[in-house]
């Protein structure tokens, strides 16, 4: 009689410890295949972002997986849309850690969806790798009037290119050195945390450099007319006008700009990319901004032929990002030898000489985002996009 008791107790402690690992998402099975988790935005307005960074990913694991997979295993993608959301992008974080049982999660690559997620990833202790470039999302107590004092990283979220302020230091120092110019305003909304502290980095950055910003100009989320901000900057005649907003809006302010006769010459981020230049056409000619990749540089030519004889289309830049993020996972599970998300995010953080497509990245231990990366400077020729720079860093 004791020992069936005994057997039944057993039994019922080892359901109740399982029940507690997969309702945590503690641990994978350690059988079958490795997943590795995804949200991003797959519909709405962001869509050719998530979806190409998805497209990019996918084809990672597809070679990984043709070379026998990671720790005798396969690995196994699992994505949601989060609908540039973030409340979503809480729900598809908490369901890809507490049903599917991810190891790690590539995240959306925006940083309203990201700054949601980061405190929820220090709760999970699931480690999440992203290309939202919020200073905050990696670094919660970040301080944008004093952005070199040092603040404890989220030891569970990593960026994997320049932040904000690093990227705006890239296209002010462009303009700054290479462009001559010392005058500046801004247009951009501060209803998105991207935007904001992209300009919140070019304004310290340009101020740094002792040169002046004549001012700033705000408009709301969903405005399309810009034209009294315009009219107010060109009586300014600032050298440069940094707009550093998404797609539509940037080729809605290049447009008006042109309407309205502006001669400062248009400085961008890296939403200045295609589609930019079938939305705004000319009226992005003669403007410049940073990306992580130069379009015709030789080096990358193997990926472009990858992943066109896979999808039958040229990739887009969100899709080097969804290549290099997924290859940024493997390799830590790999240098953690294990499944473990606390060990796999220990692995991240101690990344040195990760060769991925946009350059190499050393991760820095204080912030969790990488270390001297250099960008491309492009600028616009008409509706074409050229390079000016294939490498640069700015002083």
């Amino acid at each position: 009689m004791l020992k069936k008791i005994l057997t039944v107790f057993l039994c019922l402690a080892f359901i109740t410890t399982a029940g507690f690992v997969m309702a945590n998402g503690e641990k994978d099975s350690e059988a079958g295949s490795i997943r590795i988790g995804m949200y991003g935005d797959l519909t709405g307005p962001t869509a050719l972002w998530g979806t190409n960074a998805e497209r990019g990913a996918k084809l990672r694991i597809k070679e990984v997986n043709e070379n026998g997979g990671v720790l005798g295993r396969q690995i196994e993608l699992i994505s949601y849309d989060c609908q540039l959301s973030p409340t979503e992008a809480i729900k598809a974080y908490t369901r890809l850690v507490q049903e599917d049982k991810v190891v790690a999660v590539n995240g959306s690559l925006i940083s309203n969806t990201a700054l949601a997620v980061s405190p929820v990833a220090i709760e999970m202790e699931v480690p999440v790798v992203a290309r939202a470039m919020d200073e905050r999302v990696t670094t919660p107590g970040f301080d944008p009037d004093n952005p070199d004092k040092s603040i404890p990283p989220n030891p569970y979220f990593f960026l994997l290119q320049p932040s904000a302020f690093q990227q705006a230091a890239a296209i002010a120092g462009y303009a700054i050195d290479e462009l001559g110019m010392d005058t500046f305003s801004m247009l951009y909304t501060p209803g998105n945390a991207y935007a904001q502290y992209l300009a919140k980095g070019f304004e310290y950055y340009v101020k740094k450099r002792g040169k002046t910003m004549l001012k700033a100009f705000e408009f709301q989320m969903g405005d399309s007319d810009f034209k009294t901000q315009i009219t107010a900057i060109k009586q300014l005649n600032p050298d440069g006008l940094f707009i550093p907003n998404y797609t539509a809006q940037n080729a809605n302010i290049a447009k008006q700009s042109v309407e309205l006769g502006l001669k400062s010459v248009m400085i961008g981020n890296n939403s200045w990319d295609a589609p930019m230049d079938k939305v705004a056409g000319t009226a992005a000619d003669g403007a410049y901004f940073p990306l992580n990749i130069s379009h015709d540089n030789p080096d990358l030519q193997w990926y472009r032929d990858k992943y066109s004889e896979e999808y039958g289309e040229e990739p887009l830049l969100n899709s080097f990002a969804g290549w290099d993020d997924v290859g940024f996972i493997i390799q830590a599970i790999e240098k953690a030898g294990s499944t473990d998300p606390v060990a796999i995010a220990r692995a991240m953080a101690d990344t040195v000489n990760y060769e991925g497509i946009i350059g190499t990245i050393n991760m820095n231990r204080k912030t969790h985002r990488p270390v001297d990366l250099a960008m491309s400077i492009l600028y616009y020729e008409g509706d074409k996009v050229k390079t000016a720079e294939q490498k640069y860093l700015p002083k």
